[in-house]
């Protein structure tokens, strides 16, 4: 444990801070992007690697399925029988004609909420597995905040226009890692086509996807659309090429396929993993007080690779370090952290621990009958 408060450096650290970062913070712009508000992600690590306006507040349509998808699957096995209900045939377009009384399958309603969108669907779901939408909503808030994206608000479960259902670009790519990670959902993201089977027809009905980066990008695999006269076109999506993911959000865009392809091409094509912190090299060296040494190097405890390019992101490394050491201390004692950050957002803590152990003034003495009794045993 430090001795003392952990605390912020002062100025001259601060400047050490930009020299460490200063290779990776670029003002430049990526590539053109209509949209005002966008988020490209890596799937794997969470890690932004370039955005625009990524945590401003905006209505988000039918993108909120992925939510609705996330907690069926959580609360509801595939088998299971849900009823429409009169408010559920209400439910205003876009829709897949559900009528009052009639009992579909959850697994086929959660097919054709994610592939064809229906908003129907995605209210029979809610009340199949919290009574009622509105419970359904909360709920859904609650599993956004704990899946990371923790400015977003639902209201429903489809995404239908309200002034208190809202999202960000990067919460949506939040959401969007979260629901790769269950393979039900996994797979049907990835769906061009596939057959419904509505209860008022005697033949199951072809459903289309959405997303109309599937099949037509190499690597698509998902993930939501979504489209409203306040929200705009907007969609997550989602591609994969030699075991890496990347994952697009763009809100509101004059052009929502081309933003997303500009988007992964550029995370694809121009970014690389690149060390931006490494194990080996001393971060600093600290005094050390009534120590046998004047001070002691200061190592990260781990290396730290990011996706970086020459657009950026911008990453920063904010170090929170105790400076009052007393000897004696030992190898890789913890002293501070160094908190990694991409755009803002937390990529990673990295512990800041001696290189190396340093006695008390005084035992000198001590060491050497020490080290001379030990040879002479071995002796």
């Amino acid at each position: 444990m430090m001795s003392k408060l952990i605390r912020f450096l002062g100025i001259p650290l601060l400047s050490l801070i930009i020299i460490l970062t200063a290779g990776f913070s670029v003002a430049a712009e990526g590539p053109y992007v209509g949209s005002k508000y966008y988020c490209l992600m890596d799937a794997e690590t969470g890690q932004v690697i370039i955005s625009k306006n990524m945590e401003e507040i905006r209505q988000v349509a039918s993108t909120t399925k992925m939510l609705t998808a996330i907690l069926t699957m959580e609360y509801a096995d595939l088998n299971e029988i849900a009823e429409v209900s009169q408010y559920a045939d209400h439910t205003p377009e876009f829709t897949i004609g559900l009528r009052a009384g009639q009992k579909v399958a959850v697994g086929e309603l959660l097919k054709v909420s994610l592939i064809r969108s229906s908003n129907d669907a995605a209210v029979v779901l809610a009340e199949h597995v919290a009574g009622n939408e509105e419970l359904f909503a909360h709920l859904m808030s609650k599993k956004a905040f704990a899946s990371g994206a923790m400015v977003t608000h639902f209201r429903n479960a489809s995404g239908l226009p309200d002034n208190e259902h809202y999202s960000t670009a990067y919460d949506l790519a939040q959401i969007g890692r979260y629901a790769l990670s269950d393979p039900t959902i996994k797979k049907l993201v990835a769906t061009r086509q596939s057959e419904f089977k509505h209860p008022g027809y005697l033949k199951p009905l072809t459903i289309n996807n959405t997303n109309g980066l599937l099949g037509s990008y190499p690597g698509a695999d998902g993930i939501k659309t979504g489209t409203a006269n306040a929200a705009g076109k907007c969609l997550v999506a989602s591609a994969s090429r030699q075991g890496r993911q990347l994952i697009a959000v763009v809100l509101k865009s004059p052009d929502r396929n081309g933003d997303c392809i500009r988007l992964l091409d550029y995370g694809f094509k121009q970014s690389t993993l690149s060390k931006v912190v490494d194990h080996s090299l001393a971060f600093k060296n600290i005094s050390i007080s009534n120590g046998e040494e004047s001070g002691v190097d200061v190592y990260p405890a781990e290396d730290l690779e990011l996706w970086i390019s020459d657009k950026g992101p911008d990453v920063e490394k904010r170090v929170k370090m105790d400076y009052e050491l007393a000897a004696p201390v030992s190898k890789g004692q913890k002293v501070g952290i160094m908190e990694v950050y991409c755009d803002g957002k937390k990529v990673r803590s990295i512990d800041l621990i001696c290189g190396q152990k340093i006695d008390k003034k005084g035992n000198l003495l001590f060491r050497i009958v020490k080290d001379h009794w030990g040879q002479k045993e071995k002796g």
